[in-house]
């Protein structure tokens, strides 16, 4: 079957109700309770995600590498680290590791696709965090979220519908997956409650047009896809025009990027990525 048809019958699918997308895990609900609720605080919280050793080792490996870590003191414990990283972005790095960590599949070409995704996420989290230190319009921490969530639709609907994804074969897979991510990421960040801005970076990354919002965390994901597909880095789900300089690619002019800064996120690459690779892996 055709991806396009296939995707058809995918929306169809979740508006019959018959697939569902994945919902996050117990204790990332249970933290939003907390950080909505006033009268608790980082102690509350740290109690939540120590009920989950995945969550709560994670975590503690972020808060003390170099994505988050300010200064030379060792964070040692989930309070420490929540306290540095502040109950709300906690909660949003939380559901950015429910993405990587929590969604899974038993089939073993999925399990590979999953991998694949995975690993491009981690690409252009790095890229985009030290972008954004370099041309300051978006927040370091906010960029390295965005970098993991913003394909976030790529195994929401893996999970959601393994079955149909399977009866194509790769490129199939691929091309239902460039089809129907987008609208399913932002459909999957409304349900979980995550800001805006991440629900239009996941519906509208990789696509100039009209209706397009006009936000810098936009432009720096494209342009990191945009540089990461010039150094050879093949884009699993998105497209971006062939030919084209980078200066001359729009979401770079628009954040007035320069050939140091596109040069200097090149080097950044190979050791930021190996760092989170340990981090998640």
């Amino acid at each position: 079957m055709e991806a396009f048809e296939l995707a058809k019958i995918i929306r169809q699918r979740f508006q019959d109700g018959d697939a569902k997308l994945p919902v996050l895990p117990e204790a990332v609900i249970e933290v939003r309770k907390i950080v909505a609720d006033e009268s608790k605080g980082a102690a509350d919280i740290a109690k939540v995600i120590a009920s989950d050793s995945t969550l709560s080792t994670t975590v503690l490996r972020i808060a003390n590498s170099a994505r988050f870590k300010s200064g030379s003191t060792e964070i040692r414990n989930l309070s420490m680290a929540i306290q540095r990283l502040g109950g709300r972005k906690t909660l949003q790095l939380l559901t950015a590791i429910s993405t990587q960590l929590h969604l899974s599949v038993k089939n073993k070409e999925l399990q590979a696709l999953l991998r694949e995704a995975s690993k491009h996420s981690l690409l252009v989290a790095v890229a985009a965090q030290h972008l954004s230190r370099l041309v300051g319009s978006v927040d370091p921490e906010e960029a390295f979220l965005a970098g993991l969530l913003f394909d976030v639709g790529v195994p929401a609907i893996i999970c959601a519908v393994p079955d149909e994804i399977v009866k194509c074969d790769g490129e199939g897979r691929k091309q239902l997956l460039r089809q129907l991510h987008r609208e399913m990421g932002g459909r999957l960040l409304t349900d979980w409650q995550m800001p805006d801005a991440f629900i239009s970076l996941a519906s509208h990354h990789g696509v100039e047009a009209d209706d397009r919002p006009r936000e810098n965390l936009i432009d720096l994901i494209d342009a990191v896809q945009f540089l990461l597909h010039s150094t050879g880095i093949e884009l699993p789900f998105d497209e971006v025009p062939e030919g084209m300089d980078a200066l001359h690619y729009p979401p770079v002019k628009r954040l007035g990027l320069n050939e140091t800064h596109l040069a200097a996120v090149e080097v950044e690459l190979e050791d930021g990525f190996d760092e989170l690779s340990d981090i998640f892996c």
